[in-house]
């Protein structure tokens, strides 16, 4: 599906040009690369939330997913490493406030620390500059299959 550049687009967001045929049924997703952290965000449509009018549950985990394993990819370009597989180990994700219809939902999100098979990141998630969520993940890398 084709997705125009939103005229209210934040300075700096890009079209995400990553993720499988599931995130892509989701978005479109925007992305950022700023100095402290690399951004994942999506517009939140009637399609993302629940019954109480708010992005559901598990859409902004998906963000959450999505945008910590971003911050792993764009950190092994950074200190040009290879491409590399990624899968989530473990993830928590603590919900502080409802992201609603509407909403601009920004995953900011960095990496504390990578090791030769596991990178551990973390992040904050903000609807309209609201701080709403909170996550943390693990993730394995592995060399691409050739």
């Amino acid at each position: 599906m084709d997705h125009p550049l939103p005229a209210d687009l934040p300075a700096g967001f890009v079209r995400a040009i990553h993720g499988g045929p599931y995130a892509t049924t989701l978005g479109p997703f925007w992305s950022h690369r700023a100095e402290a952290y690399t951004a994942l965000a999506i517009r939140i449509e009637h399609r993302h939330i629940n019954s109480m009018g708010a992005a559901h549950g598990g859409m902004v985990a998906t963000l959450a997913d999505l945008g910590l394993v971003h911050a792993v990819s764009v950190a092994r370009e950074k200190a040009g490493l290879e491409r590399a597989r990624l899968a989530t180990v473990s993830m928590t994700v603590d919900y502080l406030g409802p992201p609603m219809e509407g909403c601009w939902l920004e995953m900011q999100a960095k990496v504390t620390r990578m090791g030769r098979n596991l990178c551990f990141t973390e992040g904050a998630m903000y609807a309209d500059g609201k701080h709403v969520a909170r996550a943390n993940a693990v993730f394995a890398m592995q060399a691409p299959r050739a």
